[in-house]
């Protein structure tokens, strides 16, 4: 009788809709950072407006590497969740402490509701709420024996 591990446990097919539906959604991060990070000042004015163009125009050095790391953390955590590997917890950890501080910065220090309103924080409300998802749907993962 085979025993109920990782190796052999079944993962429903949601498990793997879910696990691209996220790998997608890095992949979108990760376009969308490397779109900000390269494009011109005066195309992203045409394409977005000043204020938005402003406000990553202004963001320090140090918060494009957070901003990276969190994209890419989530992205790989997506990856390590459709492999079915345990690093997709901590992964994703990284990922949402990332987010967390890029959008701290840019609300608490930036204040960016001040110069865009307060609907400027709803994209990132999502995108928190989605990392936030993805590391409750790995540990939720781990605890059901799907990761190994």
């Amino acid at each position: 009788m085979m025993d109920d591990t990782a190796e052999t446990k079944r993962v429903p097919s949601w498990y793997w809709v879910l696990g691209i539906v996220l790998l997608l959604w890095g992949f979108a991060g990760i376009f969308a950072f490397y779109s900000q990070l390269t494009t011109p000042y005066e195309k992203m004015v045409a394409e977005m407006g000043k204020l938005a163009a402003d406000c990553i125009k202004g963001m320090p050095g140090w918060l494009w590497w957070v901003y990276g790391i969190a994209v890419w953390s989530g992205t790989l955590g997506s990856v390590a969740l459709l492999a079915r590997r345990n690093w997709a917890q901590p992964l994703y950890l990284v990922s949402l402490i990332a987010v967390l501080v890029q959008f701290g910065h840019s609300f608490l220090v930036a204040k960016i509701q001040d110069v865009m309103g307060w609907g400027a924080a709803i994209f990132p409300a999502i995108i928190i709420l989605i990392a936030a998802f993805e590391l409750w749907f790995a540990g939720r993962a781990k605890t059901r024996g799907w990761l190994r």
